[in-house]
């Protein structure tokens, strides 16, 4: 992928269960490590920047339950979070304090520009955003062509995505709008919706994400994406089975392969957003669909950067060290480590990644201290 708007640097302090972190990133992020470390707490705070991005920082803290629930064991250990983003070439700067309403309020806010990164002269530039004390982000409300536009365009794709609902109620199994398609939904809704515009658009994509399934599902033909007749407003997923001529919908395919359908629509897009963060993609699937799967984010990632985490040494197995970070906790503080290929050179050539955070080489397990 092009460096170009790549998130190089996160800085994070005071967030939840983590204390102070400093992580660079590559194109490729796999989050490992045990349960309850706080990679989830790290994979949303994507979201809440989004929605501090799109105003909604107010209403957003106040359904985390408050100011006391975001800051690192509350306003008594913690006075503020401080929030650092460098992407080439543009930066982000947010400090928030707690109000007396239990909120989050702005005590600073700054963009930036470096233009050496891209080989550019004049200097580094910064943009005092003159935000102290507002609840709300003082960035522009939609793109423009100047750095504090950047910062907006590139954080407004930032969504985490969970397709752990399969049940029959499952979002992603009701109809939906057909002019539900600009981007796929974070709990893949509008699937059947999204899935039409891509064949009605891109045919390329579409028959890639069809022969991915049929490598997971052998069964599986094709897609049947028509507006439903009696309302062709609405669209539902259904598919053809091979070798039948009946029509089946989304109730008829296993949790495993209507998540992998998801996935393979998620990482397979025409339109790619500027990072793709999901959390446990492996839930469900069998190994072989893990093997491919780990192939998509590869073919992803050279146009949009991934953060994802998993519980799964299998998946992790499919994977470079270098794509690793280890998640652990320290002195009651989420930690990071990212690994490298030069570091554990001896074990690399014996072990697997996953047999290695098995045999707890790198971390990432149940510490009892």
């Amino acid at each position: 992928m092009a460096t170009l708007g790549r998130l190089d640097k996160l800085i994070l302090k005071g967030y939840k269960s983590i204390k102070e972190v400093e992580i660079e990133f590559s194109a490729t992020n796999i989050l490992i490590g045990a349960n309850g470390v706080g990679k989830s707490n790290f994979i949303g705070f994507f979201n809440f920047m989004r929605k501090l991005v799109d105003k909604e920082l107010e209403l957003t803290v106040a359904q985390m339950g408050g100011a006391n629930k975001i800051l690192h064991f509350g306003r008594k250990v913690t006075s503020e979070i401080e929030v650092g983003l460098i992407f080439k070439p543009n930066g982000y700067k947010g400090i928030l304090i707690p109000d007396e309403q239990n909120g989050l309020i702005f005590r600073e806010e700054n963009g930036y520009f470096f233009p050496d990164k891209i080989n550019y002269f004049g200097g580094n530039k910064k943009y005092l955003l003159d935000n102290i004390g507002g609840k709300e982000s003082k960035l522009p409300t939609h793109f423009t062509y100047s750095p504090l536009g950047y910062i907006v365009k590139y954080i407004n794709d930032w969504k985490v995505y969970h397709f752990h609902d399969t049940s029959k109620s499952s979002p992603m199994k009701q109809p939906c709008r057909v002019d539900d398609y600009y981007s796929l939904a974070v709990d893949g809704h509008n699937l059947p919706a999204y899935l039409y515009y891509i064949k009605q658009n891109y045919q390329k994509n579409y028959q890639k994400i069809v022969k991915t399934i049929q490598r997971v599902a052998p069964f599986f033909h094709d897609f049947i994406l028509e507006p439903d007749i009696a309302n062709e407003e609405m669209i539902k997923l259904r598919w053809k089975h091979k070798g039948s001529d009946l029509y089946f919908d989304a109730n008829d395919l296993s949790d495993g392969t209507i998540r992998f359908i998801c996935l393979t629509t998620l990482l397979l897009q025409p339109n790619m957003p500027t990072m793709i963060l999901i959390d446990e993609p492996e839930l469900g699937l069998h190994p072989f669909a893990l093997k491919i799967l780990a192939s998509l984010f590869r073919v992803a990632s050279k146009k949009t950067q991934i953060i994802a985490s998993t519980q799964s040494a299998t998946f992790a197995d499919f994977f470079e060290i270098d794509d690793i970070l280890v998640v652990d906790t320290k002195d009651n503080a989420t930690v990071f480590k990212r690994l490298n290929s030069e570091e554990f050179k001896e074990w690399t050539n014996e072990y697997t990644v996953g047999d290695m955070w098995q045999k707890n080489l790198i971390g990432g397990v149940p510490s009892y201290d």
